[in-house]
């Protein structure tokens, strides 16, 4: 097992409910923090608690130039780089006939070529530590297709076959690279997803919180896992049923029509708490 005290790590997209429960997890365990985000109100916050200061630095990982500034921040403030958490992630839910040019475009400059962005930019700094580890977070999306999120699953699809061949290619520069995949997480982004037409298989199992995948990064980390699922049961039944691409079509039908039963339930817990 692998120590992580004493390294450093970034995390992108710190800001929201997974970056922020990994923030507090790598602080509890002795990780030193350099917390990547658009938002810096939501930085400050993460920020809040943790037992060391954290670096804050505002970027947009679709901007080559903050992408370089984050890299360089980094570098100044700590002796080493050791982690880069590829957190960022955003889904506009709409059947593909039906999304539009611009929101095709926002989502794969964000999730795919954003997180391509920070992986190449991180690699050169773990180069000169003489390793280190890159985990990025996907989704259960980047398994199985996932209707009404047809270009969020392209670019989760994508992340899979970059993470499991930068695994075999830089391994002779002792760099892990690892890649989670959660099944829903109880996020602002997943309440979008209710009141906004996301995919009723999103719903199929209850949300899990956030703290959930925060742990499982840390797995990946510290047992050099290539994959981890949350939880691992639903991440085993998906691969299994890929591998029989046929029985999809046979199959979502029944499951999206469970999902979105959860999903109404899930809509009315929601409007409960705004009234």
């Amino acid at each position: 097992m692998h120590i992580v005290k004493g390294k450093t790590a970034i995390v992108t997209g710190a800001a929201g409910g997974i970056g922020t429960a990994t923030a507090r997890l790598l602080d509890s365990r002795g990780v030193n923090l350099v917390l990547a985000d658009i938002d810096m109100p939501g930085l400050e916050k993460t920020a809040q608690g943790l037992a060391r200061k954290p670096l804050l630095v505002h970027c947009d990982i679709t901007s080559l130039d903050e992408v370089q500034h984050l890299m360089a921040e980094a570098q100044q403030s700590y002796p080493t780089i050791d982690i880069l958490v590829n957190n960022v992630g955003i889904i506009i839910p709409a059947l593909f006939e039906q999304a539009t040019y611009a929101d095709i475009e926002k989502q794969v400059r964000i999730n795919l070529l954003g997180t391509i962005t920070c992986t190449w930019e991180v690699i050169p700094l773990l180069k000169k530590n003489g390793g280190g580890h890159i985990v990025t977070v996907s989704s259960l999306a980047g398994i199985v297709p996932e209707t009404y999120s047809s270009i969020y699953t392209a670019t989760k699809f994508a992340l899979r076959g970059l993470n499991l061949t930068l695994n075999l290619e830089l391994k002779r520069h002792c760099i892990a690279v690892s890649t989670v995949f959660p099944d829903s997480v109880n996020t602002p982004m997943l309440r979008y997803e209710a009141m906004h037409g996301g995919s009723p298989l999103t719903f199929l199992s209850p949300p899990q919180e956030p703290a959930a995948v925060a742990k499982a990064i840390l797995r990946a980390i510290t047992q050099n896992k290539v994959e981890q699922y949350v939880p691992t049961s639903t991440g085993i039944f998906s691969k299994i049923i890929m591998c029989w691409p046929w029985a999809v079509t046979k199959l979502w039908p029944l499951l999206e029509k469970s999902g979105e039963k959860q999903k109404k339930k899930y809509q009315e817990r929601l409007l409960q708490k705004e009234r």
